[in-house]
């Protein structure tokens, strides 16, 4: 049983992530709850790469990534860097 909501660290001491744009290489800023951020340089829509997610060790991971850009739900670039982290791992 939690002591308090999991989440709540992020919100009362959110940490700064960076990231390099993977379109331009500028350094984008992202809170720990955010997921994406447009590039202040390209302008690009840029996906903070969590540390641990299901694409890393589900071997699922590439039928579902098809699914999600059938259904219009990640585009092609997003499955493109979910794929890069399948094979980092």
């Amino acid at each position: 049983m939690f002591k308090h909501c999991p989440g709540i660290r992020s919100i009362v001491s959110p940490q700064i992530i960076i990231r390099e744009c993977p379109f331009c290489g500028e350094e984008v800023e992202f809170f720990e709850y955010e997921t994406q951020q447009e590039c202040p340089s390209c302008g690009r829509i840029v996906y903070r790469e969590p540390s641990e997610v299901c694409v890393t060790w589900c071997s699922y991971a590439d039928k579902c990534i098809n699914e999600l850009v059938n259904k219009r739900m990640i585009t092609d670039e997003r499955a493109q860097e979910l794929r890069k982290l399948m094979k980092k791992v």
